[in-house]
């Protein structure tokens, strides 16, 4: 039995986010990142500029309830130009903690799923915290497999970004 039968009452619309939902969206994005414990600095007018730009730098999904937005996936392109395959990055992936247990999560990967294979993706790929053994549970269940640690990753702040 679901520990909250509501959440089950509303359909689940997965749908690609549109320049009217940035706000809702930056909302989103700042739950998820005060739940990992850091502090968002992305606002509405940048979600829309990076979003719905030609060409976006990202995509966005999200879960539309009566209620508003209760989540979203963020979708990155990749490219492993040795083997010329395209792969998708599951940059984020959150769903508001009053909608979670309704299915929404799972709805969102396998919109993520379905949106990287339009675009002719190889792979669909996603990174958890070390620590965050509830969402690597999560992903092994939907099919993910673990993926080797790869090398040492390093980055270079530039003016103007």
């Amino acid at each position: 039995m679901l520990d909250n039968p509501s959440r089950m009452r509303t359909a689940i619309v997965i749908r690609h986010a549109v320049p009217d939902d940035a706000e809702a969206l930056a909302g989103l994005i700042c739950q998820l990142a005060a739940h990992h414990g850091d502090r968002a600095t992305t606002d509405a007018e940048t979600l829309r500029s990076d979003l719905f730009a030609s060409p976006p730098w990202a995509t966005a999904l999200v879960v539309e309830r009566e209620q508003g937005l209760t989540g979203y996936a963020l979708l990155i392109r990749l490219y492993r130009a040795q083997y010329a395959a395209r792969a998708m990055d599951l940059h984020h992936l959150f769903v508001a903690p009053a909608a979670r247990g309704s299915g929404a999560g799972r709805s969102l990967v396998n919109a993520a799923r379905t949106e990287a294979e339009a675009q002719g993706c190889a792979r669909l790929v996603v990174g958890t915290h070390p620590d965050n053994h509830r969402a690597q549970s999560f992903y092994r269940m939907l099919g993910f497999a673990a993926l080797s640690p790869g090398g040492p990753r390093f980055e270079l702040p530039l003016a103007g970004c």
